[in-house]
């Protein structure tokens, strides 16, 4: 075994060193901790918390099982032969014996037998004037509807009084004069017949 699984390998059996076990028949045990129990089952490689059945690497419930064994005179072997073999070294070292050689490059490619030539598809332009923008899916439409709607409603909070628009804003003009700041009433040009 090798780097992160000896790694975990330490842990696990560091944890088992602090758990209680009862034999229940030749290949069942009861692993007890201070919040939890566990049933493993040596002969079918199981264990209740299922970590043992899903990484295939005996558990800290079953490598506890595994020392209570040892401890009443039980041959079990090396514990590192209860790990699955896709952990092992040599293992790995036989998927990665097989060489992968690397492609040619295409100068080096037979030519094609094909009889057909393939070709791309004709391209002509569209009639009308092009889009600008892109079409817009009918989430986004949604989402900018939603956003223009309250965009709408926030300036009515600000500008409306009553249900009224003000006209905040907005720069007065004289009717008489033309000029801007005022209106007929405060105009202070002379009328003109």
């Amino acid at each position: 075994m090798a780097g992160l699984v000896d790694d975990a390998w330490d842990e696990i059996q560091t944890e088992a060193s602090k758990l209680t076990v009862m034999m229940v028949d030749e290949v069942t045990y009861q692993v007890k901790s201070l919040r939890s129990q566990c049933v493993v089952n040596v002969g079918d490689r199981t264990c209740t918390c299922r970590r043992w059945d899903l990484t295939c690497m005996p558990c800290k419930h079953a490598v506890a099982a595994l020392y209570n064994m040892i401890e009443n005179n039980m041959y079990v072997g090396p514990l590192e032969k209860w790990v699955d073999e896709a952990y092992w070294l040599d293992t790995w070292k036989k998927v990665y014996n097989h060489q992968i050689r690397p492609i040619p490059g295409p100068d080096m490619w037979a030519p094609s037998k094909c009889p057909t030539i393939l070709t791309p598809p004709k391209h002509h332009t569209q009639i009308g004037r092009p889009k600008k923008s892109r079409k817009k899916t009918l989430g986004e439409k949604k989402k900018f509807a939603a956003s223009k709607k309250r965009k709408i409603e926030e300036v009515q909070e600000v500008f409306s009084v009553g249900g009224r628009l003000t006209r905040l804003g907005h720069e007065k003009s004289c009717g008489r004069c033309g000029g801007y700041g005022h209106s007929i009433r405060t105009c202070r040009a002379p009328i003109q017949p």
